[in-house]
């Protein structure tokens, strides 16, 4: 047997791995699907909604120095709702706004923009169906500007991609999504500057997950959706989209989209999910069947172990469902009405401080040791290529 033959039998290449149930990247210019596990299975979106919000305003807004007066009504959220505390009464300019939905995700202003833009979130949220239609997103159904839980709201990579990939075709959205850091100017109700953090910590070039060819994207965490994010990408001069929909830790969402960025661009071997789907809508839930959740494994939803928190989302008037598990993270308490302004704090839609290990640092630990072990056969097979060489020249 040949060296050549012993050789081809060792591997020498680890595949990355990645932990999201559903991926999907699709090329920029031509809307082709380039590559996808559970692409077409309905979601719950979280706080990538948001690229469909910004891609109304964008269209609908032509002076973005326009300021909205934030409401009462858009400023009531559940507990659990991250937000920028902005006060009922209080104003901005509607680009700021933009970076407030788009860089910490802030809920309360996503339903200040949607009352300014249609007169009424209700309003909105048709629009956002409508448009999400007319793109091609037939799979998606959006009940808020936000992506907080809510009775038949779905998405699926496909689509959400389908939405960035319109949505980057505005400049000023490509500038918002790349933006590490802004800061909102003082208002009605704070005498201070308030400094907006990016949740997307691939464009923040002081993150271990910092990424070059990332331009920018979206980050959202549910209870139920988990960790979510879709981005743009480039390189050289290709560009594509990635959607990245239900993984956990946080971490995942960025280690997951790294490992499809070097598939894609630079042909890196890459091994599937082994996560099973078994939280894919498969139809919309009904209001009997809402009710049995938390009870009972329903078809639709296969969680065990869930504490049902009903709520109610006074505006959209559709009753908002959080899903709680013991190992799940539960944000802190805030009061809907708040004057502290921290920067330092942790949003508790996109906890950065939850605890887990990084899948990321999981994936290279194993991607080292099967290339350790590979080298060690290599090295194993040559040495006793070289010893039956020897012993063939002594006979």
């Amino acid at each position: 047997m040949s060296l050549l033959t012993i050789i081809s039998f060792v591997p020498i290449t680890a595949s990355a791995f990645y932990n999201a149930g559903s991926v999907l990247v699709m090329d920029a210019d031509t809307g082709a699907v380039l590559y996808e596990t559970q692409g077409f299975a309905r979601r719950y979106p979280a706080s990538i909604t948001k690229v469909m919000t910004a891609l109304i305003v964008l269209e609908e807004v032509e002076d973005l120095n326009e300021r909205i007066i934030f409401s009462e009504n858009a400023v009531t959220l559940p507990h659990y709702a991250g937000r920028m505390g902005v006060e009922a009464g209080e104003s901005m300019t509607i680009l700021e706004a933009l970076y407030g939905i788009m860089l910490p995700s802030a809920n309360d202003i996503a339903r200040g923009l949607a009352e300014h833009v249609s007169g009424s979130i209700y309003d909105f949220v048709a629009q956002m169906n409508m448009r999400a239609e007319e793109l091609g997103a037939h799979n998606t159904r959006f009940v808020n500007p936000c992506g907080l839980p809510g009775s038949g709201q779905f998405v699926t990579a496909y689509d959400i991609a389908l939405i960035m990939r319109e949505a980057i075709k505005n400049p000023l959205f490509v500038r918002i999504i790349s933006t590490p850091y802004f800061d909102l100017p003082p208002s009605e109700f704070y005498e201070e500057v308030r400094t907006m953090r990016n949740s997307n910590l691939m464009i923040r070039p002081s993150r271990a997950e910092f990424n070059h060819s990332v331009i920018g994207g979206k980050t959202g965490f549910t209870n139920a959706a988990q960790h979510t994010l879709v981005t743009y990408a480039t390189h050289e001069d290709r560009e594509i989209i990635i959607s990245v929909l239900y993984t956990s830790p946080r971490g995942a969402i960025f280690s997951d989209t790294a490992v499809l960025i070097d598939h894609i661009f630079f042909g890196s071997p890459i091994r599937e999910s082994e996560i099973i789907a078994k939280d894919t809508i498969l139809e919309e839930i009904t209001e009997t069947e809402e009710a049995e959740i938390g009870e009972t494994e329903t078809e639709t939803e296969e969680i065990t172990k869930i504490t049902q928190v009903e709520t109610h989302d006074y505006m959209e008037a559709v009753p908002a469902i959080v899903y709680i598990t013991p190992q799940t993270y539960v944000p802190e308490i805030i009061p809907s009405r708040i004057r502290i302004y921290e920067p330092e704090s942790r949003e508790p839609e996109q906890p950065e401080s939850q605890p887990s290990e990084s899948l990321q640092e999981i994936s290279n630990t194993h991607a080292a040791a099967v290339a350790s072990l590979s080298i060690a056969i290599t090295s194993a097979a040559l040495l006793l290529i070289w010893l039956l060489y020897k012993k063939t020249s002594v006979l």
